[in-house]
């Protein structure tokens, strides 16, 4: 099992804590991406101060990264490994996965 940091809001509302998770294997239609650049941004910041857009914790926050294609899930168009990515994250209210959108260099 492989394994990378992540960093978790812990609670509504609480402390940030970098953790370890399973390397996420991508699904039809996804991509995995070896993040080289991550930050915390406002919006992060406001979701960790009023609890709003997440239900369940702990949860993984964090919607600016850069990085590079590692794998591509089945029926990927535009997308090979090695691809320089931003991957651009939009919340969804009504669920706690994020929506995730790529955009290739």
């Amino acid at each position: 099992m492989s394994t990378q940091k992540a960093i978790f809001l812990l609670e509504k509302q609480g402390s940030y804590a970098v953790r370890d998770i399973e390397v996420y294997k991508p699904g039809r239609g996804e991509l995995l991406v070896e993040i080289k650049a991550a930050g915390l941004n406002p919006v992060d910041w406001k979701i960790q101060a009023t609890g709003y857009f997440r239900t369940d914790y702990p949860a993984i926050l964090g919607i600016d990264a850069a990085g590079v294609v590692k794998e591509v899930g089945e029926d990927v168009i535009g997308f090979v490994v090695g691809d320089k990515t931003v991957p651009g994250v939009f919340y969804q209210p009504e669920g706690d996965i994020p929506a995730v959108q790529h955009c290739a260099s």
